[in-house]
């Protein structure tokens, strides 16, 4: 078994893992902190749950070691969830070197932000629209970032920051070291790779690491008719303390948190419309325990700091098997059981042995349809046609 020891931390920030009760790195973290305590550039593959955080948090802090006046490190994330997320994760792990570290993000005022910038920080978390503005502004300052990292570059994408981050980057300095972490890594991000990284190096984690051998996957064929009544039911009967329903709009968002409690289900719903704070009281609730069915789409859902989910439920399936992997992964988390509960037709048989290669494994299912049984034709007495009853 490799340590943290092994990896070349220094004393205070294993006394800050010791801390935090982390034990033995995760793939990722073992593959990287490495690499980026080498200096070089890095294009990571690590899904929800692989410790990818930790993984360039840790060397960061290494790197950076003694507090300065102005920011050194930058990493760009696509929601306010994961950005205070982030920012969680340095300061448990930083706690002994003292390094100051702040999230900037959108959709609250700029007085408290930039209180904190004028103290003088070590590191930026920050969402990219949030960020250019208070660099424009000249608030931010990022002209002596050494190290950036783009978190979720996928998401980044999909998201339609690129424009803000391109203005961004080019307020840094051209030697810097830049790491990039994706779920996925298409040709959309080798191109993002390309554009930003010098001569980087791959890693890739597995997605066992999100442990989906804890995780309990059932399919159900449904109508979409059916949906609404089925999920009503299965709340009711397989008595889940905690869920996240996933849709795939921000309008079918809406429509199952009604459907819900109509039928006296206390549920909630975040997406792109929700407003940042009325999304931080609505995780704060659901963190609480004041209600148990949390509805969200895949954007909104990015990043949440939500412990411990005890089902996931895609009331309509992604597109995309790597979707559907992280969405399960928020659930069977840190060492639990999960369940994963997924709402199919019969047109998305292709996609669901997509996900099944994905998984390695075929998945559980619930009213399976029929194979479709084929009516003999019947000829008609005195008639030279056919009939297909």
């Amino acid at each position: 078994m490799t340590t943290f020891a092994e990896l070349g931390l220094s004393k205070s920030t294993l006394a800050a893992l010791v801390d935090a009760e982390y034990v033995e790195p995760t793939e990722i973290q073992l593959n990287t902190i490495p690499l980026l305590l080498s200096g070089v550039d890095i294009m990571g593959s690590a899904q929800t749950g692989s410790g990818k955080t930790a993984a360039f948090a840790l060397p960061i802090i290494e790197c950076l070691q003694e507090p300065e006046k102005r920011p050194r490190a930058l990493v760009m994330v696509p929601t306010r969830e994961l950005a205070l997320q982030v920012e969680e994760q340095f300061v448990k792990f930083s706690k002994y070197n003292k390094l100051r570290c702040v999230t900037l993000y959108g959709g609250t005022g700029y007085e408290k932000q930039s209180r904190a910038l004028k103290r003088g920080v070590d590191i930026i978390v920050a969402t990219p629209g949030r960020l250019l503005d208070m660099v424009e502004r000249r608030i931010a300052d990022v002209s002596g970032v050494e190290i950036l990292v783009l978190d979720e570059g996928d998401r980044l994408l999909d998201m339609g920051f690129m424009p803000q981050i391109r203005k961004v980057i080019s307020q840094l300095k051209k030697e810097r070291q830049t790491v990039m972490f994706s779920a996925t890594i298409d040709n959309r991000v080798h191109r993002l790779a390309a554009e930003f990284l010098k001569n980087p190096i791959t890693v890739k984690a597995k997605s066992s690491q999100i442990e989906p051998t804890a995780i309990d996957q059932k399919l159900y064929h449904v109508t979409e008719f059916g949906k609404d009544a089925l999920l009503v039911k299965l709340i009711a009967e397989l008595e889940m303390s905690s869920v996240i329903v996933f849709t795939k709009t921000k309008r079918r968002a809406g429509w199952v948190r009604g459907r819900l409690r109509d039928a006296n289900v206390l549920a909630e719903e975040i997406h792109g419309d929700i407003s940042q704070s009325q999304r931080e009281k609505t995780l704060s609730r659901y963190r609480d325990g004041r209600f148990k069915v949390l509805v969200a789409t895949d954007v909104a859902a990015r990043g949440l700091d939500i412990p411990a989910i005890s089902h996931v439920v895609n009331y309509d399936l992604p597109d995309s098997p790597e979707d559907y992997v992280h969405r399960i992964g928020r659930t069977g988390r840190a060492g639990r059981s999960g369940v994963a509960l997924s709402f199919v037709n019969d047109e998305q048989r292709y996609l669901i042995r997509d996900i099944e290669k994905v998984m390695g494994r075929q998945l559980e299912q619930e009213g399976k349809p029929e194979p479709r049984k084929v009516v003999p034709a019947r000829r008609f007495k005195n008639s030279g046609r056919r009939r297909v009853v």
